[in-house]
């Protein structure tokens, strides 16, 4: 699986690969990242790329934020795992009021 940059790897191909007159290719600029970071796995120009066009186009290298629902904090599964273990029977609609959640996290515990 391939790991993603952090937003700081991001940050220095930028600085890389430069700008204006001290600027580089992207080729070379991922030349360079990837003789820094011999153990990670290598970065391609088309991976440079990406990161330069998303810094022109939004002006920062923080990840875009993620479409769809936002995940469960860990911390309300919790409570809701310790209440199921102290009254296995409980009704839903109560686990879910308690702890403003959807039916979704007692099917991915076994509990439905």
């Amino acid at each position: 699986m391939v790991r993603r940059l952090s937003e700081r790897e991001r940050i220095e191909s930028l600085i890389m690969i430069g700008y204006g007159d001290r600027a580089r290719t992207q080729l070379e600029g991922g030349r360079l990242f990837n003789n820094k970071y011999p153990n990670r796995e290598p970065i391609t120009q088309s991976t440079v790329s990406k990161i330069e066009h998303k810094f022109l186009e939004v002006g920062h290298a923080r990840d875009r934020p993620r479409t769809g629902r936002p995940p469960v904090q860990e911390d309300v599964k919790l409570n809701v795992l310790l209440e199921l273990q102290e009254n296995p029977h409980p009704p839903t609609s109560s686990l879910l009021s308690k702890n403003v959640l959807n039916g979704d996290i007692f099917t991915s515990q076994g509990h439905h």
